[in-house]
């Protein structure tokens, strides 16, 4: 369990300050003890949803635009992190148990905890991403609709395509978050009164920070705070939404009158939407990324930022649960896929056909008559 702050921890303070900042934290703290264990349970009933969820939007009838390409990029990369929460936090319950006498973690638990943290950082970043890149794409195909050079735009081979280019840039932004530290090693002796054979002892396994990444603060800051900015990049993709709606409005004035002219774009709405939530909840996120890198030489006003993260974390984990059901709602072709796929037909209504009298044999019977 994290302990609490103390005056002490802010000596660069004030004592009035010292006193605002002990208060704060050690409520944020408190929060985020609670926060860790919601997440949890979001997390894991939203690795079930997004399951679900991956498999309607793999059906082959699903995957044949561009939208619904990227829409199964978010939708993985969300799974990724959900599953990744929950593992951590199972992970590190034992942890509340130790004591001095528990042997520490074997080489290959320590490298798998921060390989699993490298792929956390990465598909985060990943989803913020593909977010932009849905509603970006939406705007270039709305724009140039009636342009045939553009019509590749909407073709699923575009999705798979800047899929590939995002996991690859994003995985490489991720690399630093491997060189900045080195791992170390030392022996571990445990305590006479353990009740461990005599001359006993274990190899223990760590991370310190690499000399050379953090040679220069400057160099630590600007990848925070780039970083942060690029996580908050969902908040431009307003921009495109805009741009959407304008790009709906020109095409109905351009566009030949027909009978669907009338019926309302699903897939601009469905992107807008999921754009709008992408804000609210990554928003904040990569603000608090930005202030841990203007925070660098106050440590503990760093974890108070990393507590907060952990509480605003919660709205990111239910806007990736709420996808499938953002879809469900919106898109008559998901709803479509989804009863397909569960085998729901639906009740149909008999249909009664009445023998057509025509016209000619009215006039033939009134003869008659």
């Amino acid at each position: 369990m994290s302990q609490n702050f103390s005056r002490s921890d802010f000596d660069k303070f004030d004592n009035s300050t010292k006193e605002a900042l002990v208060i704060i934290g050690n409520n944020i703290l408190l929060a985020s003890q609670y926060f860790t264990k919601l997440n949890f349970v979001l997390a894991s009933i939203g690795v079930f949803i997004n399951a679900f969820h991956i498999i309607v939007l793999s059906r082959k009838s699903m995957i044949s635009n561009v939208i619904n390409v990227i829409l199964l990029g978010i939708a993985i990369s969300d799974i990724v992190n959900l599953s990744l929460i929950a593992y951590q936090f199972v992970a590190i319950l034992p942890e509340s148990f130790e004591d001095e006498c528990t042997v520490p973690k074997s080489y290959f638990i320590t490298r798998l905890n921060y390989f699993l943290l490298f792929i956390k950082d990465d598909f985060r970043r990943l989803s913020a991403w593909l977010g932009v890149l849905m509603a970006s794409v939406r705007y270039f195909i709305i724009k140039n609709s009636l342009n045939p050079k553009f019509n590749f735009l909407s073709k699923p081979s575009s999705g798979w395509k800047s899929l590939t280019i995002a996991f690859i840039v994003s995985t490489l932004m991720s690399m630093f978050y491997v060189i900045r530290v080195d791992l170390i090693s030392e022996i571990w002796i445990p305590p006479e009164a353990c009740g461990y054979p005599t001359n006993f002892s274990m190899t223990k396994y760590g991370f310190i920070s690499n000399k050379l990444f953090f040679s220069g603060p400057e160099i630590y800051m600007f990848y925070v705070a780039f970083d942060g900015i690029l996580k908050c990049a969902p908040s431009t993709s307003c921009l495109a939404d805009k741009r959407i709606e304008e790009g709906k409005v020109s095409r109905k004035k351009t566009s030949v009158v027909s009978k669907n002219a009338n019926n309302p774009d699903n897939t601009s709405k469905l992107v807008i939407i999921m754009t709008i939530t992408c804000i609210c909840a990554e928003g904040p996120m990569g603000i608090g990324f930005v202030f841990e890198a203007l925070l660098v030489d106050a440590p503990k006003l760093i974890k108070i930022v990393n507590c907060f993260e952990i509480i605003i974390f919660a709205f990111a984990i239910l806007n990736a649960t709420t996808h499938f059901f953002v879809c469900f709602g919106v898109s008559t072709p998901y709803r479509k896929s989804v009863k397909e796929l569960l085998w729901y037909k639906g009740s149909q209504k008999p249909i009664t056909i009445s023998p057509k009298i025509s016209s000619a044999s009215i006039v033939t019977t009134r003869k008659v008559g």
